[in-house]
């Protein structure tokens, strides 16, 4: 194996090395965040993280702000916002959420497709994705060793085929055809391997 200190990527360009950084951490999956500001507004995100179920809660990373982040500036002044699945064929198109569009262009009209919204939530959603969840703003943490935000929801309504929910109460990812994504770019299928039992001592 080859031993890597982070000071050794310095001969490489700065592209090299964001991308190396950005896909350290693994394959994840990508969500479309669906927020209501002057337009309705989506932007891609691969930083969703599971906070807690007893209340259900979601983690969320924000950039620096060194640019507009119109998805954080609306959810601090909604308090509302969804998380739409991204499925292998809406890639290409959730991808293109990800441009840096302006604040009064909406990437729902930009990508073709029309924002949904449900009764008493005020953000839009994909009616596309199969899976959609609205949440409601808990908490904004600064991180101030790098200027990054993490942002904690709390999940109010799920909507989800009820076929692909197992009789344990899993999702089961693969019958929804859920995409994953490593670094900013790089697209890769699911397939369940199994399950492992309750692991004790």
């Amino acid at each position: 194996m080859r031993h890597i200190h982070p000071n050794d990527l310095s001969e490489h360009e700065r592209l090299y090395k964001v991308s190396f950084f950005n896909t350290l951490s693994g394959i994840r999956t990508p969500f479309m965040v669906g927020t209501q500001g002057e337009v309705a507004n989506i932007g891609l995100f691969n930083s969703i993280v599971h906070i807690g179920a007893n209340p259900p809660m979601l983690g969320m990373v924000f950039r620096p702000a060194t640019v507009l982040r119109h998805t954080l500036e609306n959810i601090l002044d909604n308090h509302w916002y969804t998380l739409n699945s991204v499925s292998e064929p809406m890639i290409e198109k959730a991808h293109q959420t990800s441009a840096k569009y302006a604040r009064h262009e909406s990437e729902f009209e930009a990508v073709g497709w029309k924002p949904h919204y449900e009764a008493d939530i005020p953000a839009p959603f994909v009616a596309e994705s199969p899976l959609r969840i609205a949440l409601t703003f808990v908490e904004k943490h600064h991180i101030a060793a790098n200027d990054t935000i993490f942002l904690v929801g709390e999940v109010k309504h799920i909507w989800i085929d009820e076929q692909a929910i197992d009789a344990s109460g899993e999702i089961l990812h693969d019958e929804l055809q859920t995409a994953l994504v490593s670094g900013l770019d790089a697209y890769y299928s699911r397939k369940k391997v199994g399950n492992q039992p309750y692991a004790r001592p």
